[in-house]
């Protein structure tokens, strides 16, 4: 299985929140650390947060920070909602 970059990236994310757990993050020191693109990273970002896995906190001293423990974020939920058409395991897929 292929991930995306764009799941590789969102994985990145959600790594380096949970590693960062007691601040807020900004998009430009991901950008910095992972050597990606941040207007690549904002759309990651985005999407991030808008399925529940990130908050956001705007203004001057905003960044993000995971929406829930890093504990009860599966890899398996961040894919599914990254990638289309993912199944873990095809055998098992019921469609």
């Amino acid at each position: 299985m292929r991930l995306t970059q764009f799941s590789d990236y969102a994985l990145r994310v959600l790594m380096y929140a949970a590693e960062h757990a007691d601040r807020l993050v900004t998009i430009t020191e991901l950008a910095t650390f992972h050597g990606i693109s941040r207007s690549h990273l904002t759309k990651v970002v985005f999407h991030l947060a808008s399925v529940g896995f990130l908050q956001s906190v705007r203004g001057r001293a905003g960044g993000i920070r995971l929406a829930s423990p890093p504990r009860q974020i599966s890899i398996g939920a961040v894919l599914r909602s990254t990638e289309e058409d993912f199944s873990l395991v095809e055998c098992f897929d019921r469609s």
